[in-house]
């Protein structure tokens, strides 16, 4: 349930090109994480107790730990109103959204947000290693022309690897013949 909220929140301004209210989304966190452990956590209590799984009448001892993990339900349904809230009326009227808000260093956010129909006006070309993502300076991709021609050699990019794919030339020390 985390994972999904966290990506949708991650993504929000990339599939809409708005800025959700951050506030609601800490709001809509907290909310979220303490009645889910106030929904959960009492269960597990219970089993331990031996109350049975999927049952309509359960012993009398056990309902006031029901009556909290209901509460608990409840207020995780609130907080899911309240992301549902920011949701809309962020992509509505929320603030336009820098093309890359995260400061993220991977290649999909270096196009605007929303990106255009085919993402890139040319085919981006892949130069840094896959580890370098992060890494201060590391340029990845070149764009709009500011390339120069590389060559991978047929069956390996000089990587150890092999396949052409598998590793980019400039990145290897190889380049066109031609160029020199």
């Amino acid at each position: 349930m985390f994972t999904i909220f966290a990506g949708i929140y991650y993504w929000f301004p990339k599939m809409t090109g708005k800025m959700y209210d951050e506030r609601l989304g800490k709001l809509h966190f907290w909310l979220t994480f303490i009645s889910f452990n106030v929904t959960f956590g009492p269960m597990h209590w219970v089993g331990l107790e031996g109350m049975p799984r999927r049952v309509a009448d359960y012993a009398q001892k056990f309902a006031t730990w029901n009556l909290v993990e209901s509460i608990g339900a409840f207020a995780l349904g609130l907080a899911t109103m309240v992301f549902i809230y920011n949701f809309i009326v962020s992509w509505a009227a929320g603030p336009r959204a820098p093309g890359n808000p995260w400061r993220a260093r991977t290649l999909e956010w270096q196009v605007s947000s929303p990106p255009p129909i085919f993402n890139f006006d040319e085919i981006p070309q892949v130069v840094g290693g896959p580890y370098e993502y992060g890494t201060p300076g590391a340029v990845h991709a070149v764009m709009n022309g500011d390339r120069e021609k590389v060559v991978v050699p047929a069956g390996g990019g000089g990587n150890g690897h092999g396949g052409a794919a598998a590793g980019n030339g400039a990145a290897n020390g190889h380049k066109d013949p031609q160029q020199e």
